[in-house]
């Protein structure tokens, strides 16, 4: 899972027992594994303490977006190379709308037809690899992606491991912290990934481009514990076939370089009009 390091590091728990937390909604990883699996990450943090942005019940605590006007002033959208201003541009907040019906007793599907449900889609499949179970993780691959129907959800979980396992080591290396990818992941080891932010841009009849703006926990379960806040992006297309000819939302693919249309000092702050609010339930 690749991410652009920036912000500040700080702190190494010797701590072997992991944190855990309960998360609402939520991405990505792997590179090799299918072509929406890789978010672009940015501000790692080694932590001990409670996750930044928490407030004491444990909610996260949003940031209402800037005015919309303020838009092109704020990124991109006086670059005339820069992509449209997104579709959720005077959205105050998104409430994920729910999906019909779900597969494997557990994953949230045949959402609706508009983008919204698209969205909503995502936010299902963020929150399904939030996690470290080999299973659960294939399981969302072989569910939400259009290149994971037919795989066996023991070897699409292994393989989405092994990149996961990659993408922390380098996150480690840069944080000048201990990880093993060879022991990951260790029965104490936990992903969390929290949705706060999201924005979108239809790309054509039947296609989105959705980003999510998301804080993201690690603990490998051996004394490594990493947070950071990254941007996770995929294209899903409306597949009219899907769930037994029901439809849905499938993730296929990544959105192009550039497609975030904020400057990079900017991507991170719910403050940037782009972004808007997730209402967590």
């Amino acid at each position: 899972m690749p991410f652009e390091m920036a912000g500040t590091m700080a702190g190494h728990s010797s701590d072997p027992a992991p944190r855990t937390r309960n998360t609402g909604i939520v991405a990505g990883a792997g590179r090799g594994l299918v072509p929406a699996l890789g978010p672009v990450l940015a501000g790692l943090v080694l932590v001990t303490g409670c996750s930044a942005g928490a407030s004491e019940d444990g909610r996260t605590v949003l940031t209402a977006p800037a005015d919309p006007s303020d838009a092109e002033s704020s990124g991109g959208a006086s670059d005339p190379d820069a992509p449209p201003p997104p579709d959720n541009l005077d959205l105050a907040a998104f409430e994920p709308l729910e999906g019909g019906g779900t597969m494997q007793d557990r994953y949230p599907v045949e959402f609706s037809r508009e983008a919204e449900g698209g969205v909503s889609m995502v936010l299902a499949y963020l929150s399904a690899i939030s996690t470290s179970d080999t299973m659960e993780l294939g399981g969302a691959v072989t569910v939400y992606h259009a290149r994971g129907q037919e795989r066996d959800p023991e070897s699409a979980g292994t393989e989405f491991l092994a990149e996961r396992a990659s993408d922390i080591s380098e996150a480690a290396v840069s944080a000048d912290a201990e990880f093993d990818p060879e022991r990951y992941p260790s029965p104490g080891s936990t992903h969390d990934i929290t949705p706060i932010g999201v924005m979108w841009r239809t790309a054509g009849a039947s296609t989105v481009e959705v980003y999510v703006l998301a804080e993201e926990r690690i603990a490998d379960g051996l004394g490594l514990e990493l947070e950071r806040t990254g941007v996770h992006g995929h294209v899903i297309e409306w597949n009219p076939v899907a769930r037994v000819g029901f439809g849905d939302w499938l993730v296929t693919g990544d959105p192009e370089p550039g497609g975030l249309g904020i400057p990079d000092d900017q991507r991170h702050s719910l403050e940037h009009p782009y972004w808007t609010p997730v209402t967590v339930s």
